[in-house]
């Protein structure tokens, strides 16, 4: 025995009526004007945290990339020294030209205690916001 009342109901309005039911029936949710005010003031905080790690990182980055040239620019003036063998007694200097255009350079080859060996110096300088920074590299030619 099928109940023709049953049968003809839509199913989607009896849903809809029970949720909407049980949703007057239960309790009040949402959250309060101070909770949203103090969620607001942490993700706050820990927005300017994240921005402040971000721009130490780009600057770490951007000091790492002037180390790395300077470091190139040393080595490439160095190898010059040792290309020449037993380099004279003297300073040359120079900027770092189209490949590095804020270094400049500096090589210093000085005599030691013993007449056949020879120090020589390569020291590139740069400046940093306010400040002047250097790179020295050294090494001792042996004359043959």
């Amino acid at each position: 025995m099928n109940n023709p009342k049953l049968e003809t109901r839509n199913p989607k309005l009896l849903l809809l009526s029970v949720v909407s039911v049980s949703s007057v029936a239960g309790e009040k949710r949402g959250f309060t004007l101070l909770e949203v005010m103090i969620a607001l003031a942490i993700l706050a905080l820990v927005g300017v945290a994240f921005l402040r790690a971000q721009a130490g990182s780009i600057r770490l980055v951007d000091e790492s990339n002037q180390v790395s040239l300077a470091t190139l620019l040393a080595r490439e003036k160095m190898a010059e020294l040792e290309g020449m063998g037993f380099p004279e007694v003297g300073k040359n200097s120079g900027t770092g030209g189209e490949a590095y255009p804020a270094l400049r350079w500096e090589q210093v080859v000085t005599t030691t205690e013993l007449p056949a060996i020879r120090k020589a110096l390569v020291r590139i300088l740069w400046k940093d916001g306010t400040r002047e920074r250097t790179l020295e590299l050294v090494a001792y030619f042996a004359q043959k």
